[in-house]
């Protein structure tokens, strides 16, 4: 028996206290149940109905405000970071069609706080249109001209992951394509105003919730950030994680503009469900259901992110690495680039869970490497943690606040 399954399953008394206090858990997920799911943010009234505003198509835009100069203004004025109902940048009849169509903010979504780690991390609180919070990431590359957001899809997440801080809220409500888009209208203004923070290039769906399990709205934001009248984001600079509900999720994800990335943490079955309490599907399913969603797609786009955090005791020895180097093999022959992401552990209040030493996470990479060379495998550095700002450590309330 490798050294995780005794860890997990006699064990140490520390570890043993984790899985208890972890317990506890089991019910935010149950809490999803009695919140609302989704939301409508005040918006644009279009023929008498609520639509979108920073997701609504750009032909769309076009027509409500009265040709393509008045809309490429509305959008000179986001991607400045300004909001366009205030802004001079955009013309007066395009502020005048958008307030007769009942529009009062155009970004749905304000900065409420920010808090910059000692590596320059960014942590951004974003107060929503309900009084709901989410928070938002900047990380800015440490030797590269490059700063990459992790963006929220949900108010709180359902998946229940032992070692997540987020999963301690349960499933509050799902995010709109409109609010998800707010984070990065918002973090960019952040980005260009910092004299200290490289440009924002990338952008990955890794903050609070879980992508598969808000797929419409992911997709709608996504095919926004591509869109060269809008944000103008390359395709490949989008990464989309989930930790795969379902594989019906994957297949809903095969069209996306961006990465697919899964979340698996391990490729032992009775561990994998102990981390991820949520899942219903047997982990062959699920890899036959990523499988299906790659060759979905064009061949250019079938790079794929798999992801495992690393606990020390849990699921960090050579054993679980050598299982999770034979899982993948599949994925790999229909993948053909894949990039196998090490997050060793970050450190909450609610668990008494550890990062592995960086000689175990280092030996960890070097046993998927020699069983399967074809992937590149890589360890996530540890950043923002001071000011829980890392993986796994983003957490809000779960009440709205009164919005002015």
């Amino acid at each position: 028996m490798g050294r995780a399954k005794k860890a997990v399953m006699s064990a140490s008394p520390t570890l043993s206290h984790a899985w208890r206090s972890l317990a506890l858990l089991a019910s935010a997920s149950a809490l999803s149940a009695t919140v609302p799911r989704t939301a409508a943010p005040p918006g644009i009234e279009v023929h008498g109905r609520p639509s979108s505003t920073l997701a609504l198509p750009f032909p769309e835009l076009k027509e409500l405000v009265g040709g393509a100069g008045r809309a490429r203004s509305v959008w000179d004025a986001v991607r400045a970071g300004e909001e366009p109902l205030d802004s001079d940048l955009v013309t007066i009849g395009a502020r005048r069609a958008l307030i007769a169509c009942g529009a009062t903010r155009f970004v749905p979504a304000t900065l409420a706080e920010t808090h910059v780690a000692k590596d320059g991390t960014t942590k951004l609180l974003v107060r929503l249109a309900d009084g709901l919070a989410v928070e938002a990431v900047l990380i800015p590359h440490p030797t590269r001209p490059r700063t990459t957001l992790c963006v929220s899809s949900q108010v709180g997440c359902d998946r229940g992951c032992r070692f997540c801080a987020t999963a301690r809220m349960g499933l509050v409500r799902q995010l709109t394509a409109d609010e998800i888009l707010a984070q990065f209208a918002i973090a960019a203004r952040v980005a260009r105003e910092s004299d200290a923070m490289p440009p924002l290039t990338n952008i990955v769906f890794m903050g609070m919730g879980d992508a598969g399990r808000n797929v419409d709205h992911v997709k709608a934001a996504a095919t926004s950030l591509v869109d060269g009248d809008k944000f103008r984001m390359a395709r490949s600079k989008i990464t989309i994680s989930t930790v795969g509900p379902s594989p019906e999720a994957f297949a809903a994800l095969a069209d996306a503009d961006g990465m697919l990335a899964w979340s698996i943490h391990a490729a032992d079955e009775d561990l994998r469900r102990k981390l991820v309490p949520s899942s219903r599907h047997p982990l062959p399913e699920l890899r036959r259901g990523l499988i299906d969603a790659l060759e979905a797609r064009p061949a250019r786009r079938r790079t794929l992110m798999l992801a495992a955090t690393l606990i020390r005791d849990v699921n960090d020895s050579d054993d679980d690495a050598a299982k999770l180097a034979e899982f993948i093999g599949p994925i790999v022959d229909a993948a053909g680039k894949c990039n196998v992401d090490l997050i060793p552990c970050n450190p909450t209040d609610h668990t008494d869970f550890e990062s592995p030493s960086t000689e175990r996470v280092l030996a960890y990479a070097a046993k998927i490497r020699e069983l399967e060379p074809r992937v590149h495998v890589a360890t996530r550095l540890q950043r923002g943690d001071d000011e829980s700002a890392a993986c796994g450590q983003l957490l809000v309330s779960r009440k709205p606040e009164l919005v002015a």
